[in-house]
This record gives structure tokens, C-alpha cells and sequence, in this order.
């Protein structure tokens, strides 16, 4: 029935928006994270699933406890993580699998998550360093252009 209604519990998740404490606040999260899902499923992520740090849980309060991933929340193997804002404590690091493909958006390049993959090979991450209310608009630009090229037919060779 999940798999019918598009619904993916966290810890069985494929594709993960995971948000951190860099949102700043219930703002912040709202300009970032629902267009950035919203795109997502557009493009055609269909099940996507939203995780957070405890901090975005319980300080923020933006999420419910259950989308709390780490140590006191629940451990993740997705394809695809989203790290938005995410500093990358032990604590939350510790509970990605290692099959994961992390692109890490945070304003410190020396912020744990940012440097994990300079103390193990996996989950691999792809650090984008800067203001997550810069780039996290730029990188969903840069979908939409590659969605749009995808969409467009070829050109016939014939004409």
C-alpha cells in the first residue's frame, strides 16, 4: 500500500532530503526544503523522503521525531542523500550507510561531513560549499535546465 500511494518510510529510503540546523529556522526551512521536494518529484524523484538532524527535530521543531535520523533517531541507506545544512556530527554520520552518494551543501568546507571522505572512502560525498540559501537555489536551477534539455526532442538530421 506505501509503494502504491508514493509513501517511503525513512529507513527504507532510496533518495533522502536530510536537513540540518543550517536551515536556521521554521523560514528558512520553508524556502528551501518544500521546493527543493517539490522539484524533486517533478523531475520524477517520486519517493522522496524527507530525514532530519535532532536538532531540526527538536530545537527547529520543522519535523516530526520520526523523520529524525542517528544515533537517537533511526539509520539510513539511501542511493541518493540531500545534506541541507547538515554539520555531519558522529552522531548522524554514524547512521548513513555506505552505499550512499552525499551532496553535502554547507557554508563550512571544513565541517565534518564535508571532510568525511578525507578519513573513510564511503558514503561518498560531494561537498557544494557555500550559503545553502545559494546553492541549494543554483543546483535546483541547474535540474530544471537539465530536465528541460532532456524534454526537448531531437533534432531531425533530415530537415
Amino acid at each position: 500500500v506505501r509503494e502504491e500511494a508514493g509513501v517511503a518510510r525513512l529507513s527504507d529510503a532510496d533518495f533522502i532530503i536530510d536537513v540540518g540546523y543550517g536551515v536556521g529556522n521554521a523560514d528558512g526551512f520553508e524556502e528551501i526544503v518544500p521546493p527543493l521536494e517539490k522539484l524533486l518529484r517533478e523531475i520524477g524523484v517520486s519517493q522522496v523522503v524527507l530525514g532530519a538532524s535532532r536538532k531540526v527535530t527538536e530545537a527547529l521543531k520543522v519535523l516530526p521525531a520520526g523523520a529524525q535520523i542517528g544515533q537517537t533517531g533511526q539509520p539510513v541507506n539511501p542511493l541518493i542523500l540531500l545534506a541541507i545544512g547538515i554539520s555531519g556530527a558522529p552522531q548522524h554520520l554514524n547512521y548513513i550507510g555506505q552505499h550512499a552518494t552525499i551532496l553535502a551543501f554547507n557554508r563550512d568546507p571544513e565541517a565534518p561531513i564535508m571532510t568525511l571522505n578525507q578519513r573513510q572512502p564511503r558514503p561518498r560525498v560531494f561537498p557544494i560549499v557555500g550559503d545553502l540559501f545559494q546553492t541549494v537555489p543554483a543546483f535546483m536551477a541547474a535540474l530544471r535546465e537539465a530536465a528541460h534539455y532532456e524534454a526537448r526532442e531531437p533534432e531531425s538530421s533530415l530537415a
